[in-house]
């Protein structure tokens, strides 16, 4: 128990760092091998598809083993394979819970000395919690793949909601847009039974919602929360449909019920509730085919123990 909750301390500072920077923090709750959160880079409020992996390492034995200018890292081979060989920039990141400091290293072949049997990572004692531009800027510099394997990045990094739907979970995605803003707002929000990620505000100048449900869920059939619409209609209809009220029973009466006023809707993308500054859509989710595609091969490549070569050839 104190060790998870030591860990949480790490993730959770993390999460505040990125998220005040206005950048997209993702935990992985799912198992990814060696990797803790992903995290998107966000330029002038628009989400870039640049990426970094993050593995926090969260406790005081972190920092037992340390030089003058750094704290040692070590892993094994399985690991540090890995995470080189990832499709994104990987860091480490160790978080001291009792100093609340954190300090950061990209794992690249020339970041890691082999030690005999395993590696070791010098972390540099720049605390990435207080130089805060600084890491900005070191962050933004990491190599970051051509298209396709953003793509394939952000596919990734969506993967713990595809297997919510594919366990039969319920994930649903609340939509709001600011309609009165001179430059077009959206807030998302997904969400299951027990976890809810909301992003940060995107701005996305002449783009609809069902352009940007396509671009930010391509992996997912889109379908209206008939529930939350119904529910959202049923102010409207007390106040288009109220009567009286008996005053000794308190008592209120309608000229239609519900059922008898309420049109559902023939569309999919329709607001559910609207106020005059903020349309609101709630929309649930299903796998399409690329969802369940992506599945099976990530289980392939995410495999560490799947081998890169077998046998020999002879020139």
């Amino acid at each position: 128990m104190k060790q998870r909750q030591t860990e949480r301390l790490g993730v959770a500072a993390l999460e505040y760092f990125f998220s005040d920077l206005g950048w997209m923090f993702r935990e992985q709750t799912v198992l990814d091998y060696g990797i803790d959160a992903h995290v998107e880079i966000v330029e002038n409020e628009r989400p870039t598809g640049m990426l970094i992996a993050l593995q926090i390492k969260s406790g005081s034995s972190f920092f037992k083993e340390e030089t003058d200018e750094a704290y040692v890292f070590r892993s094994g081979d399985k690991h540090i394979a890995y995470w080189i060989g990832h499709s994104m920039p990987v860091v480490v990141v160790l978080y001291n819970p009792d100093t609340k400091q954190a300090f950061w290293q990209h794992i690249n072949e020339d970041s890691v000395e082999r030690t005999g049997k395993a590696w070791k990572l010098a972390v540099p004692k720049s605390d990435m919690l207080v130089e805060v531009d600084k890491t900005r800027a070191a962050l933004m510099r990491l190599t970051q793949p051509e298209p396709y394997l953003r793509l394939l990045n952000r596919l990734r990094v969506d993967r713990q909601w595809m297997e919510k739907l594919a366990n039969g979970q319920q994930v649903r995605i609340q939509f709001d847009d600011w309609v009165n803003k001179s430059l077009p707002r959206y807030q998302i929000t997904l969400s299951s039974d027990h976890q809810e990620e909301a992003w940060p505000a995107v701005y996305s100048p002449g783009v609809g919602v069902e352009a940007m449900l396509e671009y930010y869920f391509p992996w997912a059939n889109i379908a209206l929360d008939r529930d939350a619409h119904a529910e959202g209609a049923r102010d409207r209809w007390a106040a288009e449909c109220y009567s009286n009220k008996d005053s000794e029973t308190g008592q209120i009466f309608y000229s239609s019920s519900f059922e008898e006023w309420y049109d559902e809707p023939q569309e999919d993308i329709v607001p559910v509730f609207q106020d005059g500054e903020t349309v609101t859509y709630s929309f649930l989710l299903s796998l399409n085919e690329l969802g369940l595609a992506f599945l099976l091969l990530d289980d392939y490549l995410a495999d560490p123990d799947v081998p890169e070569a077998i046998g020999f050839k002879l020139e």
